[in-house]
Order: structure tokens, then C-alpha cells, then sequence
């Protein structure tokens, strides 16, 4: 893979945004040793099932930026929305969710945006590579519950 080392150390936090606002609430506790390791994993399948040629690494590398600083955002915004549950009141636990889920629904239309370049610059077998591994993506939940 030719990322940057920097892209790759960042890695960690590309998995917030994949997951849905209340799996990455619930993933909040997660080690994030555990975390970096399955989203540099993540992100190398990625890279490998979409065969990014050397040409390519420029807006591969831009799409995973904003990836990572997508994740940074929702790692951000978990942890200020995480601690003890027990001494907050209904509205206040919904009106956390609805700010991580405003944060995920920003870092989504970034992401959008920045996949939009990459795709545009994806050979034909490249897109409907793509295609297939977005459409086809189902993240786990983060509590294993397989639910």
C-alpha cells in the first residue's frame, strides 16, 4: 500500500465512519489499539480490492484524509458525548445522540464529496469494484452482537 506513514498511523480513527452514530457511541469504550488495528485493516483491504495504481495514490490519499479526519470528528464528538449515562436525564442522553448524529451526517457528505473525486478517477472495472464493495458493506456491530 503507498500511503503516507501519517495516513496510516491515522488510520485508526477511519472506522467511526463506517459505523452508525449510535454503533460508534457504543464502540466509545473500545480500545483504540483495537480500533487502529481494524481500520488500518479496513483501509488496506480497501486500497487492495480497489487496486489504486501509483497514479491514483494523490486522490486515494485525499479521500482517506478526509476519512481520518471524518473519524477524528466522530472519536471527538463520542467522547464528549460519553461518560456517565446514569446522572444524565432522557432528553439529555437524546440530545447526545442527535449531536453525534449531526457529526455523522456532516463527516458522510465530506466523504461523499471526496469519493466523488476518487471515483471519477477510477478506471471503469475500478468503479464497479467500488460499486460492489460499498454497496455490499455491512459493518458489525461494534458490540459484537451481531445484530
Amino acid at each position: 500500500m503507498r500511503l503516507t506513514p501519517s495516513i496510516v498511523a491515522q488510520a485508526a480513527l477511519v472506522l467511526g465512519l463506517t459505523f452508525s452514530a449510535g454503533a460508534q457511541a457504543q464502540d466509545a469504550a473500545a480500545a483504540p489499539d483495537a480500533r487502529q488495528t481494524k481500520v488500518e485493516q479496513r483501509i488496506r483491504d480497501m486500497y487492495a480490492t480497489l487496486h489504486i495504481t501509483k497514479a491514483q495514490d494523490p486522490e486515494w490519499n485525499a479521500f482517506a484524509q478526509v476519512m481520518l479526519d471524518n473519524a477524528q470528528a466522530m472519536e471527538s464528538a463520542v467522547q464528549r458525548k460519553s461518560g456517565d449515562r446514569s446522572k444524565l436525564s432522557a432528553p439529555q442522553i437524546m440530545e447526545n445522540y442527535a449531536e453525534i448524529s449531526a457529526q455523522h451526517s456532516q463527516n458522510v457528505e465530506k466523504l461523499s464529496a471526496a469519493l466523488e473525486v476518487l471515483y471519477a478517477g477510477l478506471s471503469p472495472d475500478q468503479q464497479r469494484t467500488a460499486d460492489e464493495l460499498f454497496r455490499n458493506y455491512q459493518p458489525k456491530p461494534a458490540n459484537g452482537s451481531g445484530r
